[in-house]
């Protein structure tokens, strides 16, 4: 199971996300349990097979997103957001950097 780290009450949040009512809270419990696949999409690139046969260890495939972009976010295969790679301790962590709006756009 990952670990989650939410953010310290300095931390500024562009847009608060407000509390469920207990009516709607009590609704979705049962679904708390269930596990989702997250996924980070960092970028596609196209190769030839010539390029594909001749990968090797240690062969570095550049993608198309600049350095300082972040990453898309899915839950599920669905678009979920943006986040940024970070280093926690010895491991990777994301950081939510926008969580986008299904019922915008």
């Amino acid at each position: 199971m990952a670990k989650i780290l939410h953010p310290s009450e300095s931390a500024s949040v562009s847009e608060p996300v407000g509390k469920p009512d207990k009516a709607a809270r009590a609704s979705i419990d049962f679904l708390s349990d269930v596990p989702v696949t997250v996924s980070v999409m960092m970028g596609r690139t196209t190769i030839t097979v010539r390029e594909l046969l001749e990968l090797r260890a240690g062969s570095v495939l550049e993608i198309n997103r600049p350095v300082d972009e972040s990453f898309d976010l899915t839950i599920n295969g669905a678009p979920f957001g943006k986040v940024e790679v970070s280093v926690i301790e010895d491991t990777y962590g994301l950081r939510i950097a926008e969580i986008i709006n299904p019922f915008e756009g």
